[in-house]
């Protein structure tokens, strides 16, 4: 859910795509493409664009996504894979983010209401009989996605997606809610240390008063390789409102570009929902496995609020089994480097990273060093352990720099997430 980097939807939007088709009476099962990209071989693409709407006044009940192929085939996950995907909503205020802070720094007006993410988990979107998500005909929609490519083959593909619309009848209308251990960030990022023992575990944590009551009927999460739970509770009444857990078991393709992450995590659907008022402090809790590193992760929780009267501390109802769940142990993944650096290791404190390549590949550090890598641009780079001693990663960047001092002796295997096959990067601290 990727992940699910929005910040900079209004300032990258592509040019819109083909009209949509007009929805008519009851509900439809509307099916609608992006516009086709191109993704290099081995390569990893992000961008922003408009995409198509229902073209008339109702509801969306569901909504589910995928990658096809110029025929319109699905896309195996062994050759292209939908890292995230994010939609939302142009001129609408988002319920927990009006600013973002963008890849620069800048803080940036979200304009824009996320109604819908799917990650490797691949979650569809399925409100409870009688609640939908009002559109209108003019609405404007917008798409972030990351997809990536594991094939020596340049990869051109569309996301597809199936909207199930209803414009016969007055459901009750749903809010979405966007919970983020790393809100308002266009790289909503963090990293697990993995210097912990066995079974030992890291957690994020944020927390949001809610500015109005009611219950939410729906919801979902996203959670990456190392995951264990996400968790959502009231601070106020101090009891738990729900709790999404990742079911493991994608097929590992090659080559790995990611750590992978799962391949369901809990969801649900049921009305009346669990209550919620305003004046609540709802916690957000993503916990991760910390025997290893994992880099570059998330812990993102998008439910749907029905507004509405609700008494403070009301008992949480039990919800139905997910029965797609099957919680486990998340698989233990080392990722390779997928290109080894070359020459002999440079005793240097800093490198520029520009044009696709790390300045120096190989450097030889003391324990205690701290290293600079200095963005120059134009394209966006990053430095992300792939295996070491300690998990760390920047955010995504054109220009300014990212620190680390190395406490700990040993061999860190680094690259750049977005180009994984061009630039890596290997630092000996001794």
């Amino acid at each position: 859910m990727s992940a699910l980097r929005l910040g900079a939807v209004v300032a990258a939007l592509g040019t819109a795509l083909a009209l949509a088709g007009v929805a008519r009476a009851g509900e439809q099962t509307l099916t609608f493409r992006s516009a086709s990209v191109t993704v290099a071989p081995y390569g990893v693409h992000q961008t922003a664009m408009l995409i198509p709407s229902p073209g008339v006044d109702g509801y969306v009940v569901g909504v589910s996504a995928d990658v096809v192929d110029r025929s319109g085939a699905p896309e195996p996950i062994t050759n292209v894979m939908l890292h995230h995907v994010v939609f939302a909503k142009l001129g609408y205020p988002d319920a927990t983010c009006s600013q973002v802070r963008g890849y620069d720094g800048r803080q940036l007006g979200l304009g824009a209401e996320r109604f819908f993410a799917e990650g490797e988990e691949r979650t569809e979107v399925v409100l409870p009989a009688g609640y939908g998500y009002p559109n209108k005909g003019t609405d404007r929609w917008a798409m972030v996605f990351m997809l990536m490519n594991h094939r020596k083959l340049a990869e051109t593909v569309s996301v597809q997606y199936t909207v199930r619309y209803v414009t016969d009848e007055t459901l009750v209308s749903v809010r979405p809610y966007w919970f983020d251990v790393r809100n308002c960030s266009a790289d909503p990022i963090f990293s697990v240390p993995g210097t912990g023992k066995q079974f030992s575990t890291f957690a994020r944590s944020s927390e949001l008063v809610m500015p109005e009551s009611g219950r939410f009927v729906a919801g979902g999460a996203h959670l990456h390789g190392g995951g264990l739970k996400l968790e959502l509770s009231s601070g106020t009444c101090g009891v738990p409102l729900f709790t999404s857990e990742p079911t493991w078991g994608l097929p590992l393709v090659r080559p790995v570009m990611h750590e992978p992450g799962p391949k369901h995590m809990t969801t649900f659907s049921a009305a009346p929902g669990i209550p919620i008022f305003a004046g609540d402090r709802v916690r957000l809790r993503a916990t991760y496995d910390n025997s290893l590193p994992h880099t570059r992760v998330m812990g993102i929780m998008l439910l749907y609020l029905a507004p509405g009267p609700v008494t403070a501390c009301e008992r949480v109802p039990t919800l139905p089994a997910d029965p797609l769940s099957s919680p486990s142990a998340p698989p233990r993944v080392v990722l390779p480097l997928l290109k080894q650096p070359r020459g002999p290791a440079r005793l240097v404190l800093s490198t520029f990273v520009s044009d696709f390549q790390y300045g120096a590949d190989r450097v030889s550090l003391k324990r205690g060093s701290t290293f600079r890598w200095q963005f120059a641009g134009p394209s966006r780079h990053d430095v992300t352990l792939a295996s070491g001693p300690v998990g760390f990663a920047s955010e995504s960047l054109a220009q300014g720099s990212f620190r680390f001092r190395f406490t700990k002796a040993g061999t860190y295997r680094l690259f750049c997430s977005l180009h994984p096959t061009q630039m890596t990067q290997i630092i000996t601290v001794r």
